[in-house]
């Protein structure tokens, strides 16, 4: 069932509980075209016994279109979600462009973030070296408006009726497509931290033949973190619930 928690003077940010009230936490950072209610991808995790905690980013189905000034101030208006659930410990969960997001709680929380798991993540694309090999057009001045266009020519232009009644369709074409919007406006600035303030231990999966973020460039964002374990896999693409249930059982699961 999903749930709100104020932040900043009466915005709200959405989540989701599912699996075991008692077990240890994760924070699920979802990818761009995403819900909350996609449980069903990690099926794996609430086999283990763990609490999944699956957060609406700003913008995102019921959570408030919020303007941030970097990634970095997600970790704050999570805090506000942490001291709710009076969590003290937690490991992180971050697909796709989930991850710098999920990077930033590394950052804002480190006390509290245990572990950082990031499959097929956007990489960072704050550093030249990245940026100069990323395949897509950047835009770090675009203003969100003009981005919410860019959302809705490149996502959501001629869904059939079936398309438009996934949840997780609904929830990112919310509030005009803010929440993709604000994601690639984003993931292209200053993150307002770098990778090298990020102390915990992350594990990262990217397959060589994602054709979303290039394998090159997860692998300097690998190398910009100072405790990161890389795993390399050969085929796979960048996401399918396979991939990441493989994932999930292969580097997640002796840690519940």
């Amino acid at each position: 069932m999903k749930q709100n928690v104020e932040y900043q003077s009466g915005n709200v940010l959405s989540y989701a509980e599912y699996g075991n009230p008692d077990g240890f936490p994760i924070f699920i950072q979802h990818g761009m075209v995403a819900s909350i209610t996609d449980y069903h991808l990690f099926d794996s995790l609430i086999d283990l016994g763990a609490r999944l905690i699956c957060v609406a980013r700003p913008g995102y189905g019921e959570s408030s279109p919020y303007r941030m000034k970097n990634m970095a101030e997600y970790g704050d208006i999570v805090a506000a979600l942490v001291e709710k659930l009076a969590i003290p410990q937690f490991d992180v969960l971050g697909m796709s462009s989930g991850a710098p997001y999920s990077y930033a709680l590394g950052y804002k929380l480190a006390q509290k973030v245990r572990n950082i798991f990031i499959f097929s993540g956007t990489p960072a694309l704050y550093d030249p070296g990245v940026v100069a090999l990323w395949p897509f057009e950047i835009k770090p001045e675009a203003t969100l408006g003009e981005l919410e266009k860019v959302a809705r020519e490149v996502f959501f232009a001629n869904l059939s009726k079936e398309d438009l009644l996934r949840d997780d369709i609904i929830d990112s074409m919310q509030h005009d497509c803010f929440g993709v919007a604000q994601d690639l406006k984003l993931r292209c600035n200053d993150w307002g931290f770098t990778l090298a303030e990020v102390p915990g231990k992350a594990y990262m999966q990217h397959c060589k033949d994602d054709n979303n973020v290039p394998f090159s460039t997860a692998e300097i964002t690998a190398g910009l973190l100072p405790n990161c374990q890389l795993n390399v896999v050969e085929k796979g693409g960048h996401f399918s619930p396979k991939a990441l249930n493989d994932f999930i059982r292969n580097l997640m699961a002796k840690h519940y």
